[in-house]
């Protein structure tokens, strides 16, 4: 009994020192991440306005010169990613865009801007959407080995009858052109003109590497018309994958 009265007291105190010393961090927490945002701001301002706006809606100075229309940051929504469909991005996914931009649009590579202000310009961006406040963050899929049938003729074969299967012809054309029956009029989220990918040319917005298309297969491309394909096996997906490959002009 006695050292239930003398332990009391001392539990008492450690739970409490414990709690305060929690509240604590998250305060530290919170006062850190409000102040990279602020940071951020300062590089968004020097490097984004222009296409993405002040308030990040996408309605920059030169956004009207643009065919492919800029990010509407404030809709939380990101075609390039990691994580699953109707996910937000991971800081990662943020970052791949950032450094290596997005091939075939108005989106340039900032491999130079060093990883701090990269970072504390993503701490901004989340600023603009309550999504990021409100969701919880997933984890990006897993990404197999690129298989060694890889770009094998009999993998070109099965990966052209998935193709045709699977209803790939219908947007992007029966020869990859990207100009299928449904592509005329096709349109995003945001009502901005979306024209399916025509394979002939070989640039993809999020990477020209297998593991690169197989993660888009495997996501979808948020906020267009275009699917994840995960009713597919992994397998029929890298078959695919080596027939897009395939499509580039002037491969034999």
């Amino acid at each position: 009994m006695l050292i239930k009265l003398v332990l009391s007291p001392l539990l008492f105190l450690f739970f409490t020192t414990s709690a305060v010393a929690c509240e604590g961090c998250l305060i530290a927490e919170a006062v850190a991440a409000e102040n990279m945002a602020s940071v951020g701001r300062g590089v968004y301002l020097r490097y984004c306005t222009g296409c993405h706006g002040e308030k990040g809606d996408g309605k920059g100075k030169g956004s009207t010169l643009l065919v492919i229309k800029p990010r509407d940051l404030t809709s939380g929504i990101f075609k390039f990613k990691s994580t699953q469909m109707g996910s937000l991005p991971t800081d990662e996914d943020l970052i791949h865009t950032i450094i290596n931009g997005l091939p075939g649009s108005s989106m340039p590579a900032f491999p130079l801007l060093p990883e701090s202000e990269i970072r504390s310009v993503i701490a901004y961006i989340k600023t603009f959407s309550e999504r990021w406040k409100k969701e919880k963050l997933q984890t990006s899929i897993f990404l197999p080995s690129t298989p060694v049938f890889m770009n094998t003729a009999d993998s070109v074969l099965k990966g052209r009858e998935l193709y045709i299967a699977n209803g790939c012809n219908i947007c992007h054309g029966d020869s990859g052109d990207g100009k299928g029956p449904a592509a005329e009029g096709m349109a995003d989220t945001w009502s901005n003109p979306c024209r399916p990918r025509n394979f002939k040319r070989g640039i993809y917005r999020s990477g020209a590497k297998p593991k690169d298309l197989f993660k888009t297969l495997s996501t979808g491309i948020e906020g267009t018309p275009m699917p994840a394909f995960t009713y597919i096996s992994e397998e029929e997906r890298w078959h695919l994958i080596s027939y897009l490959l395939s499509l580039k002009a002037g491969k034999k």
